[in-house]
């Protein structure tokens, strides 16, 4: 769980302030139908280390996919590619 949350929390550093503010609405707006939003004021103020943490807290082994789905919904393709990739290198060590 610690690949992944360090995975998540270094693919966040590559966000701008504003697409991390995008990726945070997605997580407490909800990012699909399927997949339970977090609170907004557990995410209020948080900076993206948080954020990973808090994505690993609620959504476990599958907060690589959570975090991939939201880039995909916030256009930053580029970064969800390089998270699965590392993601898939984590889980294969």
């Amino acid at each position: 769980m610690d690949a992944a949350k360090n995975a998540i929390s270094d693919i966040l550093e590559h966000l701008l302030s504003a697409e991390f503010k995008k990726f945070v609405w997605h997580l407490w707006n909800g990012v699909a139908p399927d997949i339970e939003p977090i609170p907004r004021a557990a995410l209020e103020n948080a900076d993206r280390q948080d954020v990973a943490d808090r994505m690993v807290q609620k959504y476990t082994t599958n907060a690589g996919t959570v975090a991939v789905q939201v880039l995909c919904n916030i256009n930053q393709n580029d970064l969800a590619k390089r998270l699965e990739l590392k993601l898939q290198k984590a889980s294969s060590s």
